[in-house]
């Protein structure tokens, strides 16, 4: 089976991280986001994946090449203008020779739920489109499925009011696809989550919601990006730290991940991300903040809920609080 993952976005809302750095790359647990990724799928029994490139992505397609990764063929396909998932979709299809059922996730995400048993579930309901879902306790900021008893999608409802959501369901950004429905894809650069997938249900359609448990996160946002990092280290027992990053013996480390070539003093992280190269002078304190690669952070400085983009410093005894932002090489 082969699977398209889209990583044809800008990675907007992660900016400034992803001005340096495309979104599939960013560190998750010390790796690239997009390696969580591709080994899920391999273990899956996924044969190949797709990368979906956009224009101007050539970081990623060199840190991804094309060939093969252990048991999983990775291929590229190149958008030459702005596809949206719709257009991306089809052209993959075509520009890959994809023939039969196959897989569509979204390159943002992070999941490593029972892939074969949903595809399981897609067969024996004869759905010619399967939604992974999944429970989250605060639906507003995504898109909720509706599902009858049978879990058959009736609706959906785009990000709605906190307390007016009709479920905890949301679109989790892994989709099953019958070949046919390609054909059904919209011409131009359209999205399938408001063309296609609507359609589908509004013709009675058989789409199959699959409701799944397991790790699963998006990472459009610093915020539930720093949120999988945390529950990454909760369940490895203590904080994700790189085998050559250097950390003082009297650092205080909570729920973080420190990058390769960092070095944290006698200093504080907490439920924050240290990317490679950076480095926390002691007496420092950082919490709930991503420090993206060659950070510096000054003795004695307090850093709290702040996202500081590629070779940022803040100098020492400064402050920085929540929802301070930093351009790469920005000084505070």
């Amino acid at each position: 089976m082969d699977a398209i993952i889209l990583v044809g976005g800008r990675g907007a809302r992660l900016r400034p991280l992803t001005l340096t750095r495309h979104k599939s790359l960013i560190p998750v647990a010390n790796r690239p986001a997009i390696d969580h990724l591709l080994d899920w799928l391999a273990r899956s029994g996924v044969e190949r994946a797709i990368l979906a490139l956009g224009q101007h992505q050539d970081d990623l397609a060199e840190a991804c090449p094309e060939g093969l990764r252990g048991p999983l063929a990775v291929a590229h396909v190149r958008e030459r203008e702005r596809l949206e998932s719709g257009g991306a979709i089809r052209h993959a299809v075509r520009a890959a020779d994809v023939a039969g059922r196959f897989l569509v996730l979204n390159g943002d995400i992070h999941a490593d739920f029972d892939l074969p048993a949903a595809l399981d579930a897609h067969a024996r309901a004869g759905a010619r489109l399967t939604l992974a879902l999944c429970a989250v306790p605060d639906p507003s900021a995504f898109g909720v499925a509706v599902v009858d008893a049978a879990s058959r999608v009736t609706g959906f409802v785009e990000k709605p009011p906190p307390g007016d959501a009709p479920g905890d369901l949301v679109n989790a950004g892994v989709w099953v696809f019958e070949p046919g429905l390609v054909d059904e894809i919209p011409p131009g650069p359209v999205r399938v989550e408001e063309t296609l997938f609507p359609s589908l249900v509004g013709k009675g359609s058989n789409v199959l919601g699959y409701r799944f448990e397991g790790p699963w996160a998006d990472l459009g946002t610093p915020a539930r990006y720093l949120a999988l990092s945390r529950a990454l280290a909760r369940r490895a027992g203590g904080p994700l730290v790189a085998a050559d990053a250097a950390i003082d013996e009297g650092a205080t480390l909570e729920e973080s991940a420190v990058g390769a070539r960092s070095v944290v003093g006698r200093a504080c992280a907490a439920r924050s991300i240290l990317w490679e190269d950076v480095r926390v002078e002691s007496g420092a304190s950082v919490s709930d903040s991503v420090l993206a690669d060659g950070v510096t952070i000054g003795a004695g400085a307090v850093v709290r809920g702040a996202v500081l983009g590629r070779g940022a410093s803040v100098a020492a005894g400064a402050r920085l609080d929540p929802g301070a932002v930093l351009q790469p090489g920005g000084r505070a």
